[in-house]
């Protein structure tokens, strides 16, 4: 896989049969593991955490150490900003997810705004991550187990992409940090694959041209 990777003329289908296929497996690996032990693995941004481990394995995005601590930031910002808006106002409602008001829209702001300021300070930018504050900030993280659920998954997805991309695929995808090194050699596995323009532009284009033949 490395040979063909270096070879950009076939480097597109390679990354795309590769992110189908490792991706698909580490997501339903977690599902069954959930489902027979009966643990709550599954969070909604695990899927877009999947997507950048396995399209850009070798990016700061995709390092391990960007992944655990961002989500576990995320997890925990969200759940100190619902319990310091709780002490400041208990009869807000914030406990139940199905309450909104302007109470919960202060949780959210503040929530989102000190994730995106932390994972920049501590260098550990992994953008799926914000919308695991946000869960936290709406109240989703009830109990002790739904919290140690979101990192076992986290860390099971992590070993998941050592085993497909480090194992299986033999590109030396990082056990904590990114080399810079190494994210020069791998290039279409830092920034993904470069496509032949814009679909939008593309579309946008066609219209204006179709505008122009008719009368």
């Amino acid at each position: 896989m490395v040979y063909v990777i270096n070879r950009l003329e076939n480097a597109r289908v390679v990354i795309i049969i590769f992110v189908l296929t490792a991706a698909t497996a580490a997501l339903g690996i977690i599902t069954v593991a959930a489902y027979l032990a009966k643990l709550p693995l599954l969070f909604s941004p695990l899927a877009p955490s999947a997507f950048i481990l396995f399209y850009t394995a070798m990016a700061v995005t995709a390092s391990p150490r960007s992944v655990l601590l961002s989500h576990g930031l995320g997890v925990a910002i969200g759940i100190l900003s619902l319990r310091l808006c709780v002490l400041l106002w208990p009869h807000s409602g914030l406990l139940d997810p199905q309450v909104m008001n302007w109470h919960r829209i202060v949780v959210i702001a503040i929530s989102t705004g000190a994730m995106a300021v932390l994972m920049i300070l501590m260098r550990c930018i992994h953008p799926p991550a914000a919308a695991t504050a946000l869960i936290a900030a709406l109240g989703y993280f009830a109990t002790p187990i739904q919290i140690l659920g979101l990192l076992a998954a986290v860390v099971f997805l992590i070993l998941e992409a050592l085993f497909f991309i480090r194992l299986l695929g033999g590109i030396p995808y990082p056990f904590w940090r990114s080399d810079p090194r190494l994210m020069r050699t791998y290039r279409p596995l830092v920034k993904g694959i470069k496509t032949k323009g814009n679909f939008w532009q593309e579309v946008a284009a066609k219209i204006f041209r179709q505008r122009s033949i008719d009368p």
